[in-house]
């Protein structure tokens, strides 16, 4: 009988209705209008709490704190935190070219803190029209102005292009190239403080004034730019007295001289091109050194062909004079014969010129 029986029914799970399409976007617009005023009332707080209250400058030499605050997007009462900071930065840098770099960091609850670094003028580009752009020893062109500010002066980059505030394009320019090079070069010596003028009319007799009192002759600019500045900065200030004045030059050979000048024969240096200074030196000692290389005494000497040509007339013939004359009336003959009625402080063992192949980075050199 108990066989018969049948076996308990188990109870039917009871399924669970799942939501429907209504009550499921009833919760995604609930978390939304949620998350819509959570960031409603952020907003408001940082418009009411965090408002601009005090501007500081720091690093600022050139510019004053008044200058830069009118310069900069961001006035006391605005929001700490509702603009751009990379846009602000950039904006001030175009507006304030003597400006390097801008860090701006935000000082709860309502305080700017900018710190500024500043390009300073390392040397005056004269341009076509007669203007100067100072710059930067790292081209970035600074501000045009009447005068050369008592800057040293760059020839040779009239046709680099010139937009204050940016900086030159070295790619673009041999010349410009050759500038940020000499820069570099004379910033590892220290002696950029001393620059009188950068002469870059022929890039393959640059020619750099030290302190009003030296013109260097480099040459071309090349790998050999850093040895060659270290190398003359040696010899000027351990070899050469101070009251040496005049012309410093590598031969064909390698061997550095120097001539005594004028401090003015060493300021017309700055201005004048290679090609025509070579002529007036040829013209003044055609048989004697004068401080030219071969190629040098080639390129003048066919500019002075190509000039009579076109004018119809014939050289002068300047062979009688075969020496050079400096304005207190002492004469030499070469680099390294002068007259010691001169005021000059060497005696006449002194060969005037300089080996640079005994040279080392020891400042170590034979006479």
């Amino acid at each position: 009988m108990n066989e018969n029986r049948k076996a308990p029914v188990p109870p039917r799970r009871k399924r669970r209705r799942r939501p429907g399409k209504f009550r499921r976007a009833l919760h995604a617009l609930s978390r939304a209008v949620l998350l819509l005023l959570l960031t409603a009332a952020a907003i408001v707080m940082m418009t009411i709490f965090f408002k601009v209250n005090t501007i500081s400058v720091e690093g600022a030499e050139k510019y004053s704190v008044e200058e830069i605050t009118n310069a900069l997007d961001i006035s006391k009462g605005d929001n700490l935190y509702l603009w751009n900071k990379m846009k602000v930065q950039e904006h001030l840098l175009e507006k304030l070219p003597y400006l390097d770099s801008v860090r701006i960091r935000r000082h709860l609850p309502d305080a700017l803190v900018l710190t500024v670094t500043e390009c300073h003028a390392a040397a005056a580009v004269k341009a076509e029209d007669g203007s100067y752009y100072y710059i930067s020893s790292t081209g970035k062109i600074l501000e045009q102005s009447t005068s050369d500010g008592g800057l040293a002066v760059v020839t040779g980059l009239e046709g680099a292009q010139m937009q204050t505030g940016e900086e030159i394009a070295p790619q673009t320019d041999a010349a410009v190239s050759a500038y940020l090079e000499i820069m570099q070069a004379l910033g590892e010596q220290q002696m950029a403080d001393d620059l009188q003028f950068i002469n870059l009319q022929e890039l393959t007799d640059v020619r750099i004034g030290c302190g009003g009192r030296f013109d260097l002759r480099i040459g071309a600019v090349d790998s050999d730019l850093s040895y060659r500045i270290r190398f003359a900065q040696t010899v000027m200030s351990e070899r050469l007295s101070p009251s040496d004045i005049g012309r410093l030059y590598w031969d064909d050979e390698g061997r550095m001289h120097f001539v005594p000048e004028t401090a003015e024969e060493v300021a017309r240096s700055g201005s004048v091109s290679g090609a025509a200074d070579a002529m007036n030196t040829i013209a003044q000692n055609p048989d004697g050194e004068n401080g030219l290389t071969d190629s040098q005494k080639n390129n003048a000497q066919q500019t002075g062909d190509a000039a009579s040509s076109t004018d119809g007339s014939d050289s002068t013939d300047t062979s009688d004079t075969s020496d050079t004359s400096s304005e207190d009336g002492t004469t030499y003959y070469d680099d390294s014969s002068y007259d010691d009625s001169g005021d000059y402080s060497y005696d006449d063992s002194y060969d005037d010129s300089y080996d640079d192949s005994d040279y080392s980075d020891e400042s170590d050199y034979s006479e």
